[in-house]
């Protein structure tokens, strides 16, 4: 006896193809990435917009962000949306640039609840402001802790660590 996952049979090609006619000029380089993984690019300024198109998708709705990662380029940071679909048993990776001086993208966590502490997490470690979240406190380090310490320009600071 086999499990299958996902009630929608399209592989990880089709759905490329889908995704890049309906939101062609707002997800850019969409491609392939792994055999059940398609990858895009998108503007900060249309991430709202876009992450709740997606969730509603009538055949295959976007309908799971399980990670949402951050990267530090030196010259600019990166927010990545881990997204998944249960009816294609395929999943999504958005990739967002933001700048490096004012890192700012809206949240999503209306569109997929799962995204609030991520977003929480990536404000905590890389300094990332999700505009609109219900809740944007640190989530991993005191709420009073100065800087953001995966950043790669980070230096602590002696105030953080008041008894030693």
């Amino acid at each position: 006896m086999s499990l299958q996952v996902g009630n929608v049979r399209i592989d990880a090609d089709e759905l490329a193809a889908r995704l890049g006619r309906a939101f062609a000029g707002e997800l850019m380089d969409v491609a392939v990435q792994e055999p059940d993984t398609v990858v895009a690019r998108l503007a900060r300024e249309k991430v709202k917009d876009v992450a709740r198109r997606l969730h509603d998708l009538d055949e295959t709705p976007i309908d799971s962000l399980t990670l949402i990662s951050s990267v530090d380029y030196v010259t600019h940071l990166e927010c990545v949306y881990h997204l998944y679909s249960y009816a294609a048993n395929l999943y999504v990776e958005l990739h967002v640039e933001l700048p490096r001086g004012r890192p700012v993208v809206a949240t999503v966590s209306d569109v997929w609840p799962s995204a609030d502490w991520h977003e929480r997490e990536a404000w905590d470690m890389m300094g990332i402001v999700f505009e609109g979240h219900p809740d944007p406190r640190r989530i991993l380090l005191k709420d009073d802790w100065i800087g953001h310490p995966l950043r790669k320009d980070y230096v602590d600071d002696v105030r953080n660590h008041p008894y030693v």
